[in-house]
């Protein structure tokens, strides 16, 4: 009898032991992480989002303002006002009327939920304004013009507080998921280049989330796409 309790005991034990180290983790088993550190003395976590119903995409698809988004769009149109710009209602040509910014990782591309929205980018096209949405605040450009050039390439003119006569075209690389290049020719020569995917279609794509307990954490470090490349394959 009493070497029954005491074999009883042993399989108690490694029975728990084994579930502690592998098969009752359930909640780590769907989990890649990328970093799982404590930084600057606050725990931080940056790992791939499995859950297609999580929160974190919620967020990333609000467009709604907060007071300082309220603040900075009112700055802009009143810039506009005072420069004698005045918006005109016009249909947009683009597939969507707002898009969200994407990056590359490991060659390939995913949404990123940033530690600090700061770095976050957005645009939504209204029926009268380009609208970005940024760490700094929102900021209204009056559309000049727009051109549809071909199913796959769009063109789109601008006028705003920070960039006068801009030309934003737009490279819809890949239609289904809805990803596309966003290079911008602004008025003092420079040319910018970014990643931006349809809003509705954020789904399409893998989501990485860095997780920090406070803001200022560092932001997981991207590839820098090769655009040229990605422009080209588009056009052959």
């Amino acid at each position: 009898m009493k070497n029954t309790r005491i074999i009883l005991l042993v399989f108690t034990i490694f029975t728990f032991l084994l579930c502690q180290n592998s098969f009752c983790q359930n909640n780590n088993v769907d989990t890649l992480f990328i970093k799982k550190d404590n930084l600057l003395g606050s725990k931080q976590s940056i790992y791939f989002e499995t859950n297609k119903n999580s929160d974190h995409y919620k967020n990333l698809t609000s467009f709604e303002f907060d007071e300082f988004d309220k603040e900075s769009y009112q700055w802009s149109l009143d810039y506009l006002k005072e420069n004698n710009i005045h918006l005109t209602t016009q249909k947009n040509i683009l597939p969507s009327d707002k898009w969200i910014i994407i990056q590359q990782y490991n060659n390939e591309f995913y949404v990123y939920y940033p530690c600090d929205f700061y770095t976050f980018f957005q645009v939504s096209i209204t029926d009268s304004a380009y609208v970005e949405m940024t760490g700094e605040g929102s900021v209204a450009n009056k559309i000049l013009s727009q051109r549809k050039i071909n199913n796959s390439v769009f063109e789109i003119k601008t006028m705003g507080m920070y960039q006068q006569n801009r030309t934003i075209k737009i490279y819809l690389i890949n239609p289904k998921k809805g990803i596309a290049v966003f290079e911008e020719n602004r008025n003092n020569g420079s040319q910018y280049r970014y990643l931006m995917i349809e809003a509705d279609k954020i789904k399409t794509i893998p989501l990485i989330v860095n997780h920090c307990e406070i803001h200022k954490q560092p932001e997981l470090e991207f590839e820098k796409p090769d655009f040229e490349r990605l422009i080209k394959a588009l056009k052959k």
